[in-house]
């Protein structure tokens, strides 16, 4: 791509006429894609925001530690979507707090038709600042749909293609993916290039603005429930059985530690897949070989035991 002038930095132009002009602005911005979802009449306090289990499928692994970043690698695949309104990611989240109080910065790799208005993967970041129940400037939401992401690098950008990807049977692709809290800041750090920052100062004291509280490394789909379970893929649309070249994975995973940018391997305590029989996940967090601590992720979705 042509670079702008010195001192400029790039943003996502997007193809208006090809994003799904039904949706209204809320579900949009939503992570999600169905903010009303996310937005119980009458909550109150530091209560639990419950995620749709049919809607929200995972494989799933997090560690309940203080940190102030975390590293590690996403095999990068295109997954095949089913629907428009269906995504598939996978990604690592820094979280402190619950339910409304939650405060989250994400990054990782997605496929969203109705997001990016096309059918191909792409860097992505995401944050909130309320446990998901509102977007906007500030609060929370998508790459540079809403302020708060401050970009800095002239090359890499929120919404850049994820490319090239990997091949079943063939070359592997990674992406590799760095936050760091630094001087005030949670930087973004792919592929080896500072991509850019959130400004801790979005955040509150009891959120994400010294610290974090839980890193979590894991594969995530929405089920449009179109028409019964979805057959998007999660990962490459492989079980984790399959293996190298064959199945998405998650490798050299660590949290930062101190202050001092210290790197300690991921361990976690809570490991899961939401729904065993539509996607999995194969831990091998005490690997000492160079892949450090690593996962497979993965499935098709509907099957004949995922029906």
């Amino acid at each position: 791509a042509e670079l702008g002038p010195k001192g400029t930095v790039p943003t996502a132009r997007r193809n208006v006429d090809a994003i799904n002009s039904s949706r209204n602005l809320g579900d949009y911005l939503s992570k999600h894609g169905r903010a009303a979802l996310l937005r119980p009449d009458g909550l109150g306090g530091d209560v639990a925001l419950p995620e749709d289990e049919t809607l929200h499928k995972y494989a799933y692994s997090a560690q309940f530690v203080t940190a102030y970043g975390c590293e590690g690698n996403i095999n990068a695949w295109d997954p095949y979507l089913e629907w428009s309104d269906e995504f598939s990611l996978g990604q690592c989240a820094v979280v402190r707090g619950s339910g409304v109080n939650k405060q989250t910065i994400e990054t990782g790799h997605q496929e969203f038709r109705d997001l990016y208005g096309d059918w191909v993967p792409h860097l992505f970041v995401f944050y909130t600042t309320n446990g998901y129940t509102e977007q906007g400037d500030n609060k929370g939401g998508y790459n540079q749909d809403v302020d708060g992401w401050v970009q800095y690098s002239s090359t890499i950008y929120p919404e850049a293609l994820s490319s090239p990807v990997s091949a079943f049977d063939g070359t592997q692709y990674i992406m590799n993916l760095k936050w760091q809290l630094w001087e005030g800041n949670w930087w973004l750090r792919c592929n080896g290039t500072w991509v850019g920052y959130y400004p801790a100062s979005l955040f509150n004291d009891s959120g994400l603005r010294n610290e974090a509280e839980k890193i979590a490394w894991y594969g995530e789909i929405v089920d449009g429930e179109h028409e019964g379970t979805t057959r998007t893929d999660m990962g490459n649309g492989r079980w984790p059985y399959e293996g190298w070249q064959h199945c998405a994975y998650m490798s050299n995973l660590a949290y930062q530690s101190d202050t001092r940018g210290g790197m300690s391997r991921y361990n976690p305590s809570s490991v899961y897949a939401s729904h065993p029989k539509c996607y999995g996940i194969e831990e091998h967090f005490d690997n000492t070989g160079s892949w450090g601590p690593y996962f497979w992720w993965g499935g098709s979705g509907k099957n004949s035991d995922c029906p």
